[in-house]
């Protein structure tokens, strides 16, 4: 028998299986944190990606817009800022003409404590900044459609400055393909009817995980930010620690495709077939926090196994769902209910929870958290106490002859078929 101990929320579960059962343990390699992170982020700043050095970019008197993802995405912003906004006055940005804008995307406002702790106390003290509202019209310019026909609409305050700075952080994104780059400005800065009109594109099945040069969302999404003539992107990497790993800075599109890159060659994993069981824990701690942390974990999982197979998902999710907005799309029982009301009216928490309902309907799905049974048995997913319950119900489904992957962090690790 082989045993692990698997992080399962600020514990861990231990889980045994017969060692002729296991096909292999998929996990990425750890991402190392940058010994001096300021020095790394200078250097940067002169040696970008497709793009001229930040120095040759910024003049004398110009205004600069600076573009930090919300309390929703860990990005360090209170790193790379301080060594930004005085590479900024270095060359004669004083900080009275550099401010920020929060890319709260559709996300709801932040209060102030959030806002300083993202930035940290010594920004927060010297440069102004705002949050984003995607409904307020009055504080958005039209800025065209795309080829999709995403009509954009973007911030007036960032659009207005001279020079426009993007910031965020690159992780996988379930739909998107990966987070960051394009995502700072759309959706990010973005007014609502772009938002919807581009994640309505998620419903396209070229739309998933680690996937950019076919993803209809990411292409819109960068045909969309364009238009807005971002003149530098700064985005950062961090490891399952939230520690600060690579930084990738220049050129909006070939910065973040180096920074994709970088991800993929810690966190892809090659397997040469599918399973017939995959055991996953997402990684405990803020990856499986909740619903919606804990559902990445189940995406990453699902590419290591064959339709029809078992998957048990070690995910507990102390916090719940973040809104009551995933339970009415839960309520409504099956993916294409889900799917027909998303096409009345598309939004983030229903595609989560379509995307749910996709995988337990083409899987079976036995999940070991804290949600409520009575929720998770409407989502199609048999909930389970335990791994060994779990266990017991998956080898009356499977019998004795079947092929098993571990994942002990599955938030951060994506199986790819060689």
């Amino acid at each position: 028998m082989k045993s692990l101990d698997l992080k399962y929320g600020s514990g861990k579960v231990k889980i045994s299986i017969p060692d002729e059962n296991i096909t292999g343990v998929l996990s990425g390699k750890h991402m190392a944190p940058l010994e001096n992170p300021a020095e790394e982020i200078l250097k940067a700043f002169e040696n970008p990606a497709g793009s001229k050095p930040l120095s040759k970019i910024v003049k004398k008197r110009e205004t600069v817009a600076i573009v930090v993802s919300d309390y929703t995405r860990s990005t360090s912003a209170d790193i790379f800022l301080p060594v930004l906004i005085n590479k900024l006055n270095d060359l004669e940005i004083p900080d009275k003409d550099i401010f920020i804008v929060f890319g709260n995307g559709t996300h709801i406002p932040q209060t102030p404590e959030q806002q300083r702790k993202i930035v940290g106390e010594e920004i927060a003290s010297r440069i102004k900044f705002f949050d984003h509202d995607c409904r307020d019209e009055l504080m958005l310019v039209d800025l065209g459609r795309t080829s999709r026909g995403t009509p954009v609409k973007i911030n007036k305050r960032v659009f207005d400055a001279d020079k426009k700075i993007i910031t965020g952080s690159i992780t996988y994104h379930y739909f998107a393909g990966f987070g960051g780059g394009r995502k700072g400005i759309l959706p990010g800065i973005a007014g609502f009817e772009t938002i919807q009109a581009n994640h309505k594109l998620s419903m396209q099945p070229e739309s998933t995980t680690a996937a950019l040069d076919n993803n209809p969302v990411s292409l819109d999404m960068e045909e969309g930010a364009k238009l807005l003539k971002p003149d530098f992107l700064i985005n950062t990497v961090l490891n399952e620690n939230k520690e600060f790993c690579g930084i990738f800075a220049g050129d909006m599109i070939k910065a973040h495709r180096e920074g994709c890159k970088f991800i993929n060659d810690y966190a892809k994993v090659k397997i040469d077939k599918k399973a017939d069981l995959v055991i996953a824990a997402a990684g405990g701690g803020g990856m499986d926090v909740n619903y919606v942390q804990s559902h990445k974990g189940m995406e990453n999982a699902h590419f290591a196994l064959k339709d029809g197979g078992v998957m048990i998902l070690l995910a507990e999710s102390s916090q719940g769902f973040p809104s009551d907005a995933y339970l009415k799309y839960i309520k409504l029982g099956s993916g294409d209910k889900i799917h027909k009301e998303l096409d009345r009216n598309f939004t983030i928490p229903g595609h989560t929870v379509f995307a749910t309902f996709y995988k337990a309907e083409k899987f079976k799905i036995i999940w070991v958290s804290k949600l409520p049974e009575d929720i998770v048995k409407t989502m199609r997913i048999t909930p389970a106490d335990s791994f060994e319950e779990a266990f017991t119900m998956a080898k009356k489904w499977l019998g004795d002859k079947y092929s098993a992957y571990i994942m002990p962090t599955a938030y951060a690790t994506f199986p790819v078929i060689k």
